[in-house]
């Protein structure tokens, strides 16, 4: 879809703002994680490292790549560069379930559409856990008011921004 790819080079252009997050915003984010298996991502370049605020969590998972499978693994050090080139957990101990998805993009429209990186991996993967919560994480640069969409996307149940807790669908 060209208007995705216009847009994605657009958004990639602007830097990520780094800045501290509104103590409001990180109270909301902890509530709702509280005592829940969360699923979050290691941050790559202009992407937002969110996971020294969350605490209240029972058990902190991200995703990892096996037998060209994403699949959800506990999160702890040491990490490795998988084949897309981002890093995982280098002893895998895969979990089969996540109450909820911390979830990075390029762009997030206010009504949850998330622009990725256009390979639809994240889309796929989260397809796979429908029960689950899909909470955007991204700063206020990135978050614009419509993102084309196609029927496979999925969408975000809310959005954290450093600044406002945006809930969509909670």
């Amino acid at each position: 879809m060209l208007e995705k790819i216009e847009l994605r080079l657009k958004l990639k252009a602007i830097s990520m703002v780094s800045s501290e997050y509104d103590p409001t915003v990180l109270t909301k984010l902890n509530d709702i994680i509280k005592n829940k298996i969360v699923c979050t991502y290691i941050p790559i370049q202009n992407e937002i490292n969110i996971n020294d605020y969350l605490s209240t969590h029972s058990l902190l998972t991200t995703t990892c790549v096996v037998n060209e499978e994403t699949k959800i693994c506990k999160y702890e050090e040491p990490l490795e560069i998988n084949k897309y080139n981002v890093y995982q957990p280098k002893n895998l101990k895969i979990i089969d379930r996540a109450d909820i998805f911390l979830v990075p993009g390029i762009g997030f429209d206010i009504n949850g559409r998330r622009l990725g990186r256009g390979g639809g991996i994240y889309d796929q993967f989260l397809s796979k856990f429908p029960d689950s919560i899909f909470l955007g994480v991204t700063d206020r640069n990135h978050l614009i008011e419509y993102i084309p969409h196609e029927i496979h996307d999925i969408n975000m149940h809310g959005l954290i921004t450093h600044d406002e807790f945006i809930e969509i669908n909670i």
